[in-house]
């Protein structure tokens, strides 16, 4: 089974309605892809990556490779390669082809599937994970998902004038699928790659899924750190826990975000330690860094602003991955 590395729960606004039809179904699964143990290079067309396109696209095994090879034949370079792998794939809907294209050029991530599996949903109930594509009624998901990249670039382009950046803005690749009940796990980190849930609970605008990828894309930058918000956020997250425990009223004013799981802040989730903590804090300084930068006000006060903890927390992953930029106002300066 794939170890779920994290999963966004329920957050604020309520959820849409699901797209009327079901995702499509996609050809049978295969093994998983294994972990990356280091980030993607900037290159796009990796050696393997070929090879790697076909177990992301199609599933495919050793077993089920030969009409792939025909349609697509290894002698042809790399990036050829990829590219006819793509148009394969979604060779049935154009306009899909033309995200999926677009989702490459711009990120060099595919657009592929998940491999079955069943797993635990975050609440302690078994879910079935199922391979889809975002096509059809699901494709406004391709158009969500891309429109999140071009916002990342953008901000960590402005950011970028005013420090060094060491935060990737994009996953491997992208593995799709979709729940035949419930809308939980929405999305998960594992591997390199981000999991997508075409039927995901927040998976509903652009803005919950250009929030929802951002954690979970943090997640995997704090992997290619070396699982860095262990050690450098744990002590801040343990004392917050020890001064509170389990209750709510007195962790909010240290919960990054307003996200929850089962009526629990999800910052403070027992299953998730500093790790999810620390994926909340980089979302706040995601949502209050853009406000800044657009010369807008925060609708409410910043994080540093509240406990200590808030400015120490927020310090650290803004240095590790932000190049220490902060662009919001002072505690207590004029508006």
């Amino acid at each position: 089974m794939i170890a779920l590395a994290a999963c966004r729960p329920e957050i604020r606004p309520p959820p849409a309605a699901r797209p009327a039809s079901a995702p499509p179904q996609a050809p049978p699964p295969a093994a998983s892809a294994s972990a990356a143990p280091a980030p993607p290079p900037a290159e796009t067309f990796i050696p393997g990556r070929a090879e790697a396109a076909e177990r992301v696209l199609f599933l495919a095994t050793h077993l089920r490779t030969t009409d792939l090879r025909e349609a697509c034949p290894v002698t042809l370079a790399t990036a050829e390669r990829v590219r006819c792998l793509v148009s394969l794939r979604y060779a049935d809907e154009v306009e899909a082809k033309k995200l999926a294209f677009a989702l490459l050029d711009e990120t060099g991530s595919l657009a592929g599937l998940l491999p079955e599996e069943t797993t635990d949903d975050g609440r302690g109930h078994k879910v079935k994970l199922a391979p889809a594509r975002p096509v059809g009624a699901n494709r406004i998901h391709f158009e969500w998902i891309l429109a999140a990249h071009r916002e990342y670039a953008r901000f960590l382009g402005a950011i970028g004038k005013h420090g060094k950046i060491a935060f990737r803005d994009r996953p491997l690749d992208y593995r799709f699928f979709y729940t035949d009940k419930g809308g939980a796990p929405s999305a998960f980190a594992v591997g390199g790659n981000v999991g997508y849930n075409l039927r995901g609970t927040v998976n509903v605008s652009e803005e919950a899924v250009r929030d929802t990828l951002f954690h979970e894309i943090f997640h995997l930058n704090d992997g290619w750190h070396g699982g860095w918000s262990k050690d450098a956020l744990g002590p801040i997250y343990d004392r917050i826990l020890a001064r509170c425990g389990a209750d709510r009223r007195c962790l909010l004013p240290y919960a990054p975000t307003d996200t929850t799981m089962g009526g629990k802040l999800y910052a403070f989730i027992p299953s998730g330690g500093a790790r999810e903590y620390a994926a909340e804090i980089a979302l706040r300084y995601f949502r209050e860094q853009r406000l800044a930068l657009d010369g807008k006000p925060l609708p409410v006060p910043a994080f540093k602003c509240g406990p200590p903890e808030n400015a120490e927390a927020m310090g650290l992953v803004a240095r590790e991955f932000f190049g220490g930029v902060d662009l919001v106002p002072a505690c207590g300066a004029a508006p």
